[in-house]
């Protein structure tokens, strides 16, 4: 029933993602300049004469002046119908500088230098409405229009005399909404999904899922995608929502950037291997620094970003693609399966950046509508792959709170499984026996089964892993008593290169007492146990080897506790160090134990505070 609702939830939350793209991807194909009004809001043309860079007035019928390279022009004449009963001049002046005069009268006047901060040139790029009155066609229109920046990509003059209106506002706002609301709901959305995982990252601190961070990265990603998906969509009326223009407009330069600066971390906190880490990290500077640098110069009002947008959103895209190179190198060196999954997440938005750069080159225009789809699409998969993630750590959580459990449950049981009566037995004999002959020995075996006890009595208290060192000296009194019992026929050899990890507690005695007792005492002339630890990269092997008596294969099948004790240690390797134990054995060739722990070498795991 669970795993049916999750599904379930899933295709409904992919079903209504679907319907959403299909929407935005129909948006696409009706691309347009500006904003399509609403049959009661009437568009406006002047007839009359034009200047462009201050050359001769010519009738702007006769002349072609529609071109990308024009700064300025001046137009004078007369429009086309007459603006009366309360209604308003809309105009889309992005970019530009305009005053509009009236029979001489200056009735417009916005964008001019004088109105922004000394640090930005220019700020808004939304429909604007301005209430001048009653105007007929008779009365003289002079317009003066002039670009904010002589290299505006975008013919922003074509544009302003394309989208001249007259209306009443609240049908102007009316139009707007109608067109924009699905980029609305869409980017709130983001919003809203980015600021409950940022909560949901916070509270996993409270929990056992801190490991999770890129959870973190994810909300971030989504609430600032939110934001420039709002910028990249709505920017025809964003003004008019938040009458804030030159925080809109630092906002919108900004989050570009800032979006890619977060995807950075993202992507180095998923990868795992040092290598990749490190390329990594210096990818991130080096990104960090180059997008600091024309913020700084922004705010020191020596150079506007707006001027220098797409150069830098180049390079971010560049240091995008090289960052992919890490994911793939960790993907086909270290075997990392789930770097697949993220590889295929987040290509959309690498597609989308790759169209926006090409598009630059190519001047046609529509960038916004690429970076916002692969922002929609990317986040979708990667909430779709997170929260896969965090529901495997759900499941992995339950099992190890079950297993908690049926240890808790079962202390007895593990007591046999670790201490057995018949070593109880024959060491309290042995102990009986050197005690007749020789006190000082005696003395020496009790203290080192006293030890040998304690370690047990507290390693059902523990909890989590010990220093491996300390697991070794609780050994080592099991040993001493069995070279008492046994004398030459028990050795033991040790080869550990490296001490400094942690294991699960009783993780060695099972194993080192099945060797003694299942193995080498079961000859005549006893044998070796090998007790080695190695490490490679961030990994430890440890591995216990005898060349006693040996088993077959189907030794799982049995069930006495010898076996049971066994599991249990594969079981908690599992659940406490990210180990696995498996058994190389054969009927009088031995029998070898190999542990090995993910991990356990990395540095900062070297306090042994475990």
């Amino acid at each position: 029933m669970k795993r049916f609702t999750w599904e379930m939830m899933r295709a409904i939350i992919f079903l209504a993602y679907s319907i959403g793209l299909i929407i935005l991807f129909g948006s696409f194909l009706q691309q347009q300049n500006g904003i399509r009004m609403h049959d009661t809001v009437t568009p406006l043309s002047i007839s009359g004469t034009i200047s462009a860079d201050g050359g001769p007035f010519q009738d702007i019928q006769d002349t072609d002046w529609h071109t990308q390279n024009v700064r300025s022009v001046i137009v004078t004449g007369f429009f086309n119908q007459n603006i009366t009963d309360g209604n308003s001049l809309i105009l889309w002046p992005r970019n530009l500088r305009v005053k509009i005069y009236v029979n001489g009268i200056e009735k417009v006047s916005t964008g001019q230098r004088e109105e922004f901060p000394d640090f930005i040139e220019y700020a808004g790029n939304s429909y604007q409405i301005f209430y001048i009155g009653d105007i007929s066609t008779t009365d003289e229109i002079r317009m003066e229009v002039e670009k904010a920046y002589a290299s505006c990509r975008i013919n922003v003059i074509d544009s302003f005399f394309e989208n001249l209106y007259t209306g009443r506002e609240g049908d102007v706002y009316h139009s707007i909404l109608s067109q924009e609301m699905l980029h609305l709901m869409i980017s709130l959305g983001l919003m809203i999904i980015g600021f409950l995982v940022l909560i949901a990252s916070v509270l996993q601190h409270f929990t056992q899922f801190n490991h999770i961070r890129q959870i973190y990265y994810l909300g971030w990603f989504c609430l600032v995608g939110g934001i420039s998906y709002a910028s990249d969509s709505s920017y025809e009326f964003i003004d008019l929502i938040f009458p804030y223009p030159v925080t809109n407009t630092l906002i919108d330069l900004c989050s570009i950037p800032l979006l890619l600066l977060i995807f950075l971390f993202y992507i180095t906190n998923v990868v795992k291997s040092r290598q990749a880490k490190r390329f990594m990290n210096w990818a991130t500077t080096f990104f960090a620094v180059i997008e600091a640098i024309p913020v700084i110069l922004q705010f020191l009002g020596i150079q506007d970003m707006h001027i220098f947008q797409d150069q830098y959103v180049f390079m971010g895209g560049f240091i995008i693609l090289l960052s992919i190179s890490a994911i793939t190198y960790e993907l086909i060196a270290h075997r990392n399966n789930e770097m697949r999954k993220v590889l295929i997440s987040i290509t959309p938005f690498v597609i989308a950046l790759l169209l926006k750069i090409v598009d630059t080159a190519l001047e046609n225009g529509v960038e916004r509508t690429y970076i916002r789809i692969g922002i929609l699409v990317s986040c979708i998969m990667l909430l779709h792959d997170t929260f896969k993630h965090i529901r495997r750590s759900m499941e992995l959580l339950e099992q190890e709170q079950q297993i908690k459990q049926e240890m808790q449950n079962a202390h007895a049981a593990i007591m046999l499984s670790q201490i057995q009566p018949h070593f109880l037995y024959n060491a309290l004999n042995t102990l009986q026996h050197i005690c007749k002959k020789d006190g000082a020995l005696a003395a020496e075996a009790i203290d080192h089964f006293s030890k040998y006890l304690r370690g047990n009595m507290d390693s059902l208290m523990a909890d989590r892993p010990i220093p491996f060192e300390d697991e070794l000296e609780h050994i080592k009194h099991y040993i001493y008593i069995e070279q008492l019992r046994f004398g030459d026929r028990v050795r033991v050899e040790y080869n550990l290169e490296v001490l400094n990890f942690c294991v699960p507690t009783l993780t060695l005695q099972p194993i080192v007492e099945n060797a003694i007792r299942h193995g080498i005492t079961k000859q005549a002339e006893g044998g070796v146990v090998q007790i080695s630890t190695r490490q490679a990269e961030d990994d430890i092997w440890i591995i216990i080897a005898d060349n006693g008596v040996g088993m077959d294969q189907d030794y799982s099948k049995k069930n006495d506790r010898s076996h049971i004790g066994i599991e249990n240690v594969r079981k908690r390797l599992a659940l406490q160090s990210n180990g696995t134990l498996s058994i190389i054995s054969s009927k009088e060739s031995g029998t070898k134990v190999i542990i090995h722990l993910k991990g356990a070498g990395d540095k900062k795991n070297e306090s042994n505070g475990c």
